[in-house]
């Protein structure tokens, strides 16, 4: 079953001066804006549950389809600040990424506010988007880019900003599909930034000119 298919199948208040210090610590890949390259960003959220739809990235102002973030837990709303707010337990967010070219790196940045997540529970799945192809998993290590103990309420928490970067590069598959699966620690965590940076392959020069030249051999079978 493809990402795609899966994901449609499958009370603390915090001031945004608190968190402006995670914007800071965002870990931005050198290729950023680079040809091939896409940037997805959420920082505030409108669908606290999976059943409620998906977030669509708020850079973009008319959604492509090609991101959306879920929250497959219970319990959760929208905070005043636009978090979402796992009051009854653990967050168990889904950020899925559909792609036009072969993936080669990806690196998200979370932060969030009260609760940590849970850092060892973050995967990337990742599929070529066709039915029964290739698909597989990917594991990477936490950077901790920001992180500040605060007492949030519930109990000391911290603000955090975190990033997993993955190189894919070495995949013997056309990755096209990605999935993006991490939990919190406990009840009690606000995400109040996701990004994605997702680096695909480009073309070399002269791939284009024979993919020019066999769009006019189509041309010239179909006279």
């Amino acid at each position: 079953m493809s990402i795609r298919m899966s994901a449609i199948i499958g009370a603390a208040v915090f001031t945004a001066s608190a968190s402006a210090s995670t914007w800071i610590a965002e870990d931005v890949p050198a290729w950023r804006g680079a040809e091939g390259s896409a940037y997805y960003l959420w920082d505030d959220f409108t669908s606290a549950s999976a059943a409620d739809g998906p977030n669509m990235p708020n850079n973009e102002m008319w959604p492509s389809g090609d991101a959306m973030l879920f929250n497959f837990s219970d319990g959760a709303f929208i905070s005043g600040e636009g978090n979402i707010y796992g009051f009854g337990g653990p967050l168990n967010v889904h950020t899925y990424i559909y792609t036009q070219a072969d993936a080669q790196a990806l690196t998200i940045n979370i932060a969030t506010l009260g609760s940590e997540i849970d850092y060892g529970s973050m995967f990337l799945a990742w599929t070529d988007g066709t039915e029964g192809g290739a698909e597989g998993m990917a594991f990477a290590g936490p950077s901790i880019n920001y992180w500040e103990e605060v007492d949030f309420g519930q109990g000391t928490g911290a603000l955090v900003n975190v990033s997993y970067t993955w190189d894919l590069s070495g995949i013997d598959a056309d990755v096209r599909e990605l999935g993006l699966i991490f939990q919190g620690s406990g009840a009690h965590m606000s995400l109040d930034m996701v990004s994605v940076d997702v680096l695909t392959a480009v073309p070399a020069p002269g791939a284009f000119a024979l993919l020019g030249l066999a769009g006019a051999a189509t041309r010239r079978r179909r006279r």
